[in-house]
């Protein structure tokens, strides 16, 4: 059994008599070698020549003494690393069985772990999508979806995940309440603007019922407009066939009399005076007389006035302008429903 007493671990010197006889050695070595000569010289080339024979001849034996020494160690380290490996092997054996049930506890524990996360993602991925529910809907559901928002408890029921759960939670109640002071503004708008289109929409019903209840009226006023002129040409058809009546009744009253060219004008009742006057001579009397408006058909007299036959000074029946416009006009007044009469001179102004 080799006994490798040589090197001392703990000062970390060795105990070889060659490395001390050659470590002793060097200090003189150093003194006679530490100037080299020059070597061009027959002393200098002979003295480097003798100088490389001596220092070989020490490193040759020092490497060969290491090598020597080295060997015991190098077998025990050998032979260490064997019975090592021989008890690593002894101990894998009985450790692998326990590392793999200890693996498939682990695994299943990480396997467990991730699908829990994989859960608790899930939940915080449903909390950032709460607030895409309710877009573009009413502020009521947008406020119903904040206050679900509001109970979730990030802080206690997201474990792993509570940091991205308090995160999610907290974007999601700003981008909710955003979204519902938004929604408030646009509802109040759109309250306004229907208000203002349902008002537009009555107004116009009310201006197109008007519009159809003056379609109506003027469709009877022209209908009784219609009526009355059909009415007063029958009147002036009676009233022309009366004076022609009356006319044949005078002519048959005086036989004796030569046939006129025209019937006499008799004085005929106010309703049915002549409209034409009697012609007058140059040399015939002034006729200063006051005259006045009779109405006789006052229907007549409405239709013309509605039909635009009378003068812009009787729009209402007025007795002083149907007055002026008799004393203008005399027997040549031609109006609807009214004849002109000469005032009594007992009556007159």
């Amino acid at each position: 059994m080799t006994i490798m007493n040589h090197v001392n671990i703990e000062t970390g010197t060795v105990n070889i008599a060659v490395f001390n006889q050659t470590d002793a050695a060097l200090a003189a070595l150093r003194e006679k070698y530490q100037v080299v000569p020059d070597a061009n010289t027959e002393d200098g080339y002979a003295f480097v020549k003798e100088g490389i024979k001596e220092l070989t001849t020490l490193r040759t034996r020092l490497e060969g003494v290491r090598k020597e020494v080295k060997e015991p160690y190098l077998q025990a380290g050998r032979i260490i690393d064997a019975e090592a490996k021989r008890i690593t092997t002894e101990l894998t054996t009985l450790e692998e069985p326990m590392k793999a049930a200890k693996k498939e506890v682990d695994d299943r524990v990480e396997r467990e772990r991730q699908e829990r996360i994989a859960r608790l993602q899930a939940k915080v991925d449903a909390i950032k999508a709460m607030p895409g529910q309710v877009r573009g809907k009413s502020s009521e559901e947008i406020e119903a979806m904040l206050d679900r928002v509001g109970e979730i408890d990030a802080a206690h029921d997201f474990f792993d995940l509570t940091k991205e759960a308090m995160a999610a939670r907290q974007a999601a109640l700003d981008e909710l309440t955003q979204m519902l002071a938004d929604r408030l503004e646009f509802e109040v708008n759109e309250k306004a603007r229907l208000q203002a289109e349902a008002e537009r929409a009555e107004l116009q019903r009310q201006l197109k019922a008007q519009q159809e209840e003056n379609d109506r009226i003027l469709r009877e006023q022209q209908a009784e407009m219609q009526r009355q002129q059909e009415e007063m040409r029958r009147q002036q058809e009676e009233l022309q066939q009366q004076r022609e009546e009356l006319a044949r009744a005078q002519a048959a009253l005086q036989p004796s009399a030569p046939v006129a060219a025209e019937p006499a004008k008799s004085e005929a009742p106010a309703e049915v005076v002549a409209a034409k006057p009697a012609p007058t001579t140059s040399k015939a009397k002034a006729d200063n007389r006051q005259w006045r408006a009779v109405v006789v058909d006052k229907s007549s007299l409405i239709a013309a006035i509605a039909a635009g036959y009378a003068t812009e000074d009787l729009l209402i029946i007025d007795q002083a302008a149907l007055d002026s416009l008799a004393n203008d006009k005399r027997n040549s007044l031609e109006l609807p429903g009214v004849v002109a009469q000469p005032v009594p001179a007992t009556h007159a102004a």
